[in-house]
């Protein structure tokens, strides 16, 4: 069954390695990169176990649609999204656990002017990555 849109309030949120995995995260960072096009995405994350091997992925999908990708390493996201905006990037993505229990992350998306992805661009991107 479709889901209307994947995104949240602050992006994607799950369990670790259950709903929230490399595959998972390659197939948004395709839908992703498929919505963006041709443009350049800077990528960041915590250092919470799991974050690294879902960052991998993400790039990887983002990649293979034909963004061009930096990896920030680790950064809080106010600090991803200022560097994003600030150097002219299409995209921003954090992978972040923030607030939430240990075993749970997210993916939380920022366009070029440094706001969330959510309504109609969160719909699209969902039907994007549904279409896989």
């Amino acid at each position: 069954m479709p889901v209307a849109n994947l995104f949240g309030t602050s992006g994607i949120r799950g369990l670790i390695g259950k709903e929230i995995d490399e595959k998972f995260s390659f197939k948004i960072g395709l839908a992703l990169g498929k919505y963006l096009g041709k443009g350049r995405a800077l990528v960041a994350r915590d250092p919470r176990p799991g974050a690294k091997e879902i960052t991998q992925a993400l790039i990887k999908g983002l990649q293979k649609a034909g963004a061009e990708v930096d990896d920030a390493g680790i950064l809080a996201t106010p600090e991803l999204t200022w560097y994003q905006v600030k150097r002219g990037y299409d995209l921003g993505v954090s992978v972040t656990g923030s607030h939430l229990p240990w075993n749970m992350i997210g993916i939380i998306p920022t366009l070029a002017d440094g706001a969330g992805i959510s309504g109609e661009v969160g719909r699209q991107i969902t039907r994007i990555y549904e279409s896989f």
